[in-house]
């Protein structure tokens, strides 16, 4: 039977690889057909949704679990006073307080209620995920604009720049410390993601000229520089609210599921005022949810399951499977839209592709042993930062 750590491996491989693909898919699908698209903007508040459910009955579990523990060891706690009452007295005692079952659907109901209150109480924990918040929107709008005009394997490349943009911003706010070989992956990733798009630009340029020529006129116009700009900020964004985020979790005391149903709530919030400001009048027009159907949902799920898949891999895996799973999706992804898209790979893709993936994994690698010799000397865990960067 496969371990935790594996289960999370493939999970964050079919995940991420599904994501894109099915975006690509959804967003490209109906260029020769007159059909009215779905809104982006729709999608991504579902998402929202979504998560915002989950993460509310993860919390309700996980906290019933320990409930249950709590009242098993109290159980067992009086039980052991009652046998020590009757050894001294002779006669049986029981000093148990009788109390409702926490099966009864009653006392579900309440656990539930107060768990949704103290999940949805505005004080100052909850109000610091504003920020990561509008930033994850925009980012996961972002990600649709980008893989409307990008191919599969460029998107999957030219996103794994968020590790440079995570890397600096670590730096700077957490002042997390980075080797210089990991300085070198960096350098070496950059200029893989260069080499990537400059083979893109000659594939799009290629095909517009030989589609101009022809009579078939079934290529759609895809714009290749809105598509890297989107990818670009994203990767910013990406950073600047993963490393808000974990400094959020490190200084808080709450759940993970408590948190991310925080940071669903105010993203949910958000989202809804974008599709008001945006796409009134089309949802007027059209309806809410106007295009969507089994593939849209499909859209929706996977990218709800964004986070918890990290939370999944963040707590079972360890640096160097993560990033072989980014390498793995990045394989996967761009096989499939060999066969799905018809997407022509050249030499120079390889090149940086390959350039990108040995970048990850000497960033891993040595990122690893950064924390390894942390572990093994904890007195210098305090020159990075504190309480900020315990590991």
């Amino acid at each position: 039977m496969l371990s935790a750590k594996y289960i999370s491996l493939i999970a964050g491989v079919f995940q991420q690889a599904t994501l894109v693909i099915v975006i690509r898919y959804s967003k490209t699908r109906h260029a020769d057909q007159h059909q009215i698209p779905y809104l982006t903007s729709v999608a991504v508040m579902s998402a929202e949704i979504f998560k915002l459910c989950l993460s509310y009955v993860l919390e309700i579990i996980t906290s019933r679990s320990s409930t249950a523990s709590y009242d098993a060891l109290e159980s067992s706690s009086t039980e052991d006073i009652n046998d020590a009452s009757t050894i001294g007295s002779g006669s049986p005692r029981n000093y148990a307080i009788p109390r409702e079952s926490q099966s009864s659907l009653g006392a579900i109901i309440r656990k539930s209620w107060s768990t949704l209150k103290r999940m949805l109480e505005l004080n100052r924990e909850s109000l610091k995920l504003i920020i990561p918040a509008i930033l994850y929107l925009l980012q996961n709008n972002l990600l649709f604009v980008a893989l409307s005009h990008l191919s599969v394997p460029t998107f999957q490349i030219t996103s794994q720049g968020k590790l440079l943009t995570t890397a600096i911003i670590s730096r700077a706010l957490l002042k997390k410390r980075i080797s210089a070989m990991q300085y070198v992956a960096i350098a070496l990733l950059g200029l893989g993601v260069a080499v990537v798009h400059l083979s893109e630009l000659r594939i799009s340029t290629t095909v517009v000229q030989s589609e101009a020529d022809s009579s078939l006129g079934k290529y759609t116009a895809q714009n290749q520089s809105l598509g890297l700009l989107a990818v670009l900020i994203s990767c910013v964004t990406s950073g600047f609210a993963g490393v808000y985020f974990e400094f959020v979790l490190k200084t808080s005391a709450q759940s993970v599921h408590c948190r991310n149903f925080q940071l669903a709530f105010w993203s949910l919030l958000f989202a809804i005022i974008h599709v008001g400001l945006k796409d009134m009048s089309q949802v007027k027009s059209h309806g809410l949810y106007h295009g969507f159907d089994g593939i849209v949902v499909l859209v929706v799920v996977t990218q709800a399951m964004t986070g918890f898949v990290a939370s999944m891999m963040f707590k079972y895996a360890d640096a160097l499977l993560k990033g072989f799973a980014i390498s793995m999706a990045v394989i996967v992804a761009s096989v499939l839209s060999i066969f799905l898209f018809d997407t022509e790979i050249s030499g120079m893709f390889f090149v940086g592709a390959s350039m990108v993936g040995i970048a990850v994994k000497m960033y891993s690698h040595y990122g690893a042993e950064t924390n390894k010799l942390k572990a093994e000397n904890p007195s210098t865990q305090n020159l990075e930062g504190g309480k900020i960067c315990t590991p």
